[in-house]
């Protein structure tokens, strides 16, 4: 019985010691504008020029994806994200002038 938990312990050892050996690796997608203090959807070619390379990923090929207002994080009701535009679904539009920044980061192996 003894060698037996033994084994098992060694086995589990061993897939534990495979599992962190494994890395990850993650990539950042961001994209700035400007509300304009009008409209509730914006798309990619609204960006903020300056910024480098902008984009609005689908939800379906990041991992996590983060929404700030005015350096506010937004909670997920408050947005819907498509590949290239963001559309906010609350009744009222962000002031005119106040940043918006949409972070995604995808995480692989």
């Amino acid at each position: 019985m003894k060698k037996c938990i033994k084994r098992c312990l060694r086995k589990c050892a061993k897939k534990k010691r495979k599992i962190i050996k494994k890395k990850l690796y993650g990539k950042t997608y961001f994209f700035y504008a400007v509300s304009d203090g009008e409209k509730n959807v914006y798309t990619e070619q609204d960006k903020t020029p300056g910024y480098g390379i902008q984009r609005i990923p689908s939800p379906k090929s990041v991992s996590y994806a983060q929404v700030f207002v005015n350096g506010v994080l937004q909670p997920k009701s408050l947005y819907r994200i498509r590949d290239g535009s963001i559309r906010f679904t609350s009744d009222d539009v962000p002031e005119k002038g106040v940043p918006i920044i949409v972070q995604s980061i995808r995480i692989c192996r």
